[in-house]
């Protein structure tokens, strides 16, 4: 794509403190007005974020002291552990591993990061990596792991300075978020849920420092899927063998003891006391991973939710990032179920269909789990959370190019609407009794499509800045943007080309931006066998919401696709 079309740029910040006030002092009569109003924050993730372990997102003025990696050691001990606990009956894989770490520990004897530590494994036995179950390539690099420890033998833990940050726009969402609690209660208190990830321990320092910089009390709830089975089960006692089972987390209690402990005591003070202690926050962040993970909290074997999922779906704040705003699609409207995303490329939609099962492990790359490659559409149809009942979520949108993927899922499954939040930006619903209301924070924008045909849909692109009225019939820009919207500016028009890759490096959000700043009504676009067409009717509207590069709002831009071959 023509580099003036990629470059439009602007030198302020996506949306400040004023903006927010502005933002609460419109609606929080409708906030205070019902018990039941309530603010979704639906990150789409990345939210870069200066800490001891991500150096490279803090700024000039320097990095919090505290942990910054995780440590792995290969010994004479631990590769004994290995052999006395491998997880599977696998013993060829397991004569291999031995062999494989007593080759390693006379090559490395210090400690290792795991990317290192990986590095090694590769040099060593690439074929051996690749072949191990996913239960088994997690058993080895946790038995490997030790922990993180001070002089006083005290575990260090990862910290994090907001105030450190390289990037304003990750700041401008936590200060949404402490305005968001701060409006629903006079002593606001958040809690922390890090189930998306396989070892929700090692996530639990980052969120609950993240959340505290708001200065809010802000802790980790160790609502693991461990715990939701063992609390519910009365196997409280079998904690640790169920962390293994269902979570493929081996030797976490030696890592991460003080997280670990507290696993087990909220466990042994049981149900009623857990359902108490989260009706008494104000809000719940979900973390960013597998949303697969996080519904496991949410929902026992059998689909049923857990006693608390209820109240945690009543919080007057619920907060995702990523794999934690997926997660919050789900249960009815008037199309039918809203199903959950779970895994895919929009090329895999656009090949390969779309696929009602379990997602392909993260490892796997082609011939995975009944005959799916990695890349597979997949989708759970009973949905998540169902927080957001709108239409179907999805995130890391325009840089991952999903807007096909997600018009793939809502044709295959009959909902009219999805929504997909960029990275580093968050979509906050605002409900009350009185309605609800979307606007848009942080550095990009959200995309709202509207399903049309199996390959034909309705694109609209939702700038940082953006108000949205929620109406019976859809979605639409509301009149407080129109009326703020900033003057045209002067580009020349797209050249009459066929732009190809539209698929790659967020080419589809760039050539949509072009054409809104040019007031285009039609461009071509290619992807490997796929042609695609970008259609402006009567129905479509363009206005710049904000200066920077991608801040011009765009509503209901025909794009369609066909193979070519």
């Amino acid at each position: 794509m023509n580099k003036n079309y990629t470059a439009i740029s602007g030198g302020f910040r996506t949306v400040t403190l004023a903006c927010i006030s502005m933002l609460f002092s419109a609606f929080s009569q409708h906030l205070l007005a019902s018990q039941q109003s309530q603010t979704l924050v639906l990150i789409g993730g990345t939210l870069t974020t200066c800490s001891s372990m991500s150096p490279k997102n803090c700024n000039n003025k320097g990095v919090p002291k505290g942990k910054s990696a995780s440590n792995f050691q290969i010994t004479e001990a631990n590769i004994k552990q290995v052999d006395a606990q491998w997880p599977s009956k696998n013993t060829a894989h397991k004569a291999k591993i031995l062999n494989l770490l007593s080759k390693m520990a006379n090559q490395h004897t210090q400690t290792l990061s795991k990317k290192r530590l990986l590095w090694a494994w590769r040099d060593t036995n690439n074929q051996l990596l690749n072949q191990l179950s996913d239960a088994e390539y997690h058993f080895v690099l946790d038995m490997l792991e030790v922990p993180v420890l001070d002089a006083q033998g005290r575990r260090i833990k990862e910290q994090v300075a907001t105030h450190h940050n390289a990037e304003p726009a990750s700041v401008d969402i936590l200060n949404f978020i402490k305005a968001s609690a701060s409006v629903a209660t006079k002593s606001p208190s958040l809690l922390a849920v890090t189930a998306s990830s396989r070892d929700p321990y090692e996530s639990a320092d980052f969120y609950e420092g993240l959340l505290s910089q708001t200065g809010i009390q802000a802790t980790w709830l160790p609502l693991t899927p461990a715990l939701a089975k063992a609390i519910t089960s009365g196997q409280c006692k079998a904690l640790g063998e169920l962390r293994t089972q269902v979570m493929q987390a081996y030797n976490r209690e030696a890592i991460y003891t003080d997280r670990v402990k507290a696993e087990q005591q909220l466990c042994e003070q049981g149900v009623a006391h857990l359902v108490k202690l989260i009706a008494s926050a104000t809000g719940i962040m979900f973390n960013g991973g597998d949303q697969s993970l996080t519904k496991q909290v949410l929902f026992d074997d059998e689909g049923k939710p857990y006693p608390w999922t209820q109240t945690i779906k009543e919080r007057p704040l619920l907060i995702g990032t990523s794999a934690g705003t997926a997660v919050q699609s789900g249960s009815k409207n008037q199309f039918g179920q809203v199903a959950m995303i779970t895994n895919g490329t929009s090329v895999a939609a656009m090949e390969q269909g779309v696929h009602a099962v379990a997602a392909p492990s993260a490892r796997c790359i082609q011939d995975c789990q009944q005959g799916l490659s990695g890349d597979a559409l997949t989708y759970q149809a009973d949905g998540g959370l169902g927080s957001f009942n709108f239409g179907i979520l999805d995130t890391h949108f325009s840089e991952r190019n999903r807007s096909v993927r997600l018009a793939t899922l809502l044709a295959h499954t009959g909902q009219r609407f999805g929504f997909g939040v960029d990275e580093t930006t968050a979509l906050v619903v605002i409900r009350s009794a009185q309605g609800e209301v979307m606007t848009v924070v942080g550095k990009h924008g959200v995309v709202h499509i509207k399903s049309i045909s199996p390959q034909s849909f309705s694109y609209s692109y939702w700038p940082s800045g953006t108000f949205v009225d929620v109406g019976q019939d859809g979605f639409s820009i509301h009149q407080r943007t129109l009326a703020k919207a900033l003057t045209d500016i002067n580009i020349p028009a797209l050249p009459e080309q066929r732009f190809a890759g539209i698929l790659e490096d967020a080419k589809l959000r760039s050539l949509t931006q072009a054409m809104c700043l040019a007031k285009q009504q039609q461009a071509q676009a290619k992807h490997e066998k796929f042609n695609f067409a970008f259609l402006a009717d009567d129905s479509t509207r363009y206005l710049r919401v904000n200066k920077t590069k991608f801040g011009c709002a765009i509503e209901s831009l025909k794009i369609s696709y066909s193979n070519n071959h």
